[in-house]
């Protein structure tokens, strides 16, 4: 089966949608899939044609891997654990996947083959320019200095039945209107590119917040082995703008609903920057607390046990960590930082047993620090396991202070497990 694809409309073709082929192939792919499993499932499922005529009648075609949806559908039917992914490295024959000919508009072939990625890698930019050219190009607008439309439509229907998204793009200097063939990203952009006019928008009253943060001379001093008071103020005005972005949705296309979530900005900001500054108050601090205790009392005493204390400190407090770390787990930092200095005290009156302890986090840690290389970054499941590993130091250096949530070994590692999966 081939799909001729109209150059303009490359990036639109859904890979998801084109997985489920036409009703009159989708059954046999489906007995096909089932075919390939594993023999401990496959015997759940046969035969596997009659398991693939009752899918097809049961499921319409949809924008999700078809996959997926049978595997959900088995287990239904069935009640037998089976996931997408026990389908995932069946080779299906080649007449039961889609076929891609892309052509221009003279109908002139310019690629075609099976692996639709394949050929947007080569072609997308080129069929991004084509679908513009088709699109309403009289709404597109590059240098857009501030929200001056009454309306941005959601969607554009142009010349053919051809089907736009206009959205606002942040090109970090400056904004433009643009179309785009899928909604989804057109959503995801358009919300970046809210924000950037907003920030246009509010640019008196972000200096001004910065300029009036009420940052005492001791604050400043106790910041100052981090980063500058200036950047400390920065800092906090954009960890509260964030936090304002975030509660707002800034799908925004209507003049009047601009307006409206830029008063409501112009009026939260100072005061959320200045809850910010409580909060860091309070860890700055504990901070000033810790620093005199990490230094040995006898040079080369434990090194690697103050090594590791150091080292833990850097990936606490550091340059930015304030807009980084997010306001919640930013008030469990007083305890972290007391801990610490909990443990520095007592490692002076005994090294051994601080020594025992430190290599019951090291491993942990290590492992952390080699997923989050890997990952490029810190994602949401990986931050759980980093913030767990920071309970588990309480538990074992100052369990006086007690942690936010349980943690054992135990714990740790099944967390850990769900990455090597």
């Amino acid at each position: 089966m081939t799909l001729r694809v109209p150059l303009a409309f490359v990036n639109a073709v859904s890979a998801l949608r084109c997985e489920w082929l036409v009703p009159g192939l989708l059954a046999d792919k489906v007995a096909e899939l089932i075919r390939g499993l594993p023999k401990s499932l496959r015997r759940n499922f046969v035969p596997a044609p009659d398991f693939a005529r009752a899918f097809v009648a049961a499921e319409a075609p949809r924008e999700q891997a078809l996959a997926e949806v049978l595997a959900t559908y088995l287990r239904r039917v069935t009640g037998v654990e089976i996931a997408q992914r026990d389908f995932v490295d069946r080779s299906t024959a080649l007449h039961l996947a889609m076929r891609f000919r892309v052509h221009d508009e003279n109908g002139m072939t310019l690629a075609e083959g099976r692996d639709l990625d394949a050929i947007r890698a080569q072609w997308s930019d080129r069929a991004h320019a084509a679908f513009s050219r088709r699109a309403d190009s009289e709404l597109a607008r590059e240098d857009v200095a501030e929200f001056d439309f009454e309306d941005i439509p959601e969607t554009l229907v142009g010349d053919g039945g051809l089907t736009a998204y206009p959205a606002l793009v942040d090109l970090g200097d400056s904004v433009a209107l643009r179309v785009f063939e899928r909604a989804d990203e057109a959503r995801a952009v358009h919300a970046r590119g809210v924000e950037r006019l907003l920030r246009r928008a509010l640019r008196d009253q972000i200096k001004q917040a910065r300029r009036q943060l009420p940052i005492y001379r001791g604050l400043g001093l106790k910041y100052a082995g981090i980063a500058s008071v200036d950047a400390l103020r920065e800092d906090l005005v954009e960890a509260a703008l964030a936090e304002l972005f975030a509660v707002h949705d800034l799908d925004l296309r209507r003049s009047d609903d601009f307006r409206h979530v830029e008063a409501e900005l112009a009026r939260g900001l100072f005061p959320a920057a200045v809850e910010w500054l409580a909060i860091i108050d309070d860890v700055l601090a504990a901070y000033a607390e810790l620093t005199a205790w990490l230094e040995p009392p006898l040079m080369g005493y434990a090194r690697a046990n103050y090594d590791d204390l150091r080292e833990q400190l850097g990936a606490l407090v550091y340059p930015g960590f304030v807009r980084e770390v997010d306001k919640a787990r930013l008030s469990h930092f007083p305890r972290y930082l007391k801990a610490m200095r909990l443990r520095a005290e007592r490692l002076r009156l005994d090294a051994t047993r601080d020594q025992a302890r430190m290599l019951s986090v090291r491993g942990y840690w290590r492992e952390y620090l080699k997923l989050k290389a890997e990952r490029g970054g810190v994602d949401t499941a990986l931050a759980k396991l980093r913030w767990l590993i920071e309970e588990w130091r309480v538990s074992l250096f100052a369990q006086e202070l007690k942690t936010a949530e349980p943690v054992s070994p135990k714990r740790l590692t099944a967390v850990l497990a769900k990455f090597v999966r």
